[in-house]
């Protein structure tokens, strides 16, 4: 009897180590043992650690984090260097290519970004409004969200009942273009 419960714990175990685990699997579903899932959370890890620094006013610091992401195509990341182009901190302050790099961010469907970048296009002069919706375009077509394998939706905040836009970059291959706003 004692060798066959030794025998059976035995052959359990043996099958149970071949069943996959169940947590290689995040909560979107991705596998953390794919070499693109390390580069995804790096990614999202630079986004989280660029916008604390911005948000302390290290943009120097914040910039050199965040435009990795930005290319990747993380919204906060391109929100956050727009707000640096458009007031010139850390680098040389360029509205129209802010207000284009805004409305990239803006593509994310967050309501609020799509109003702020409509009401600052519209303000421009005349003459300056169908390049900045080009060059918002060409930024669209290199780090948007299509391009650069993101998905964005509302999700509910766990400390209150409003919703906000988060932002995930898909595990895959995209084109790989430089950053140059």
């Amino acid at each position: 009897m004692l060798i066959f419960l030794v025998a059976s714990v035995m052959l359990s175990s043996s099958l149970f180590a071949a069943v996959p685990d169940f947590d290689q699997r995040d909560a979107h579903g991705f596998d953390r043992l794919d070499p693109r899932y390390a580069f995804v959370t790096e990614m999202h890890d630079r986004e989280d650690r660029g916008v604390r620094l911005y948000r302390a006013g290290e943009y120097k610091a914040a910039y050199e984090v965040l435009a990795e992401p930005a290319r990747h195509g993380l919204k906060r990341a391109q929100h956050s260097i727009a707000l640096m182009h458009i007031q010139g901190q850390s680098v040389e302050k360029n509205v129209l290519i802010g207000i284009a790099l805004l409305g990239l961010a803006a593509e994310s469907g967050d309501r609020k970004l799509q109003k702020e970048y409509a009401a600052v296009v519209k303000s421009l002069p005349q003459k300056f409004q169908l390049p900045v919706r080009e060059q918002t375009q060409f930024y669209v077509q290199r780090y948007g969200m299509e391009a650069q394998g993101v998905a964005c939706r509302k999700v509910k905040r766990t400390d209150s009942n409003f919703r906000m836009m988060k932002c995930f970059k898909q595990p895959g291959v995209y084109e790989d273009h430089a950053w140059a706003p």
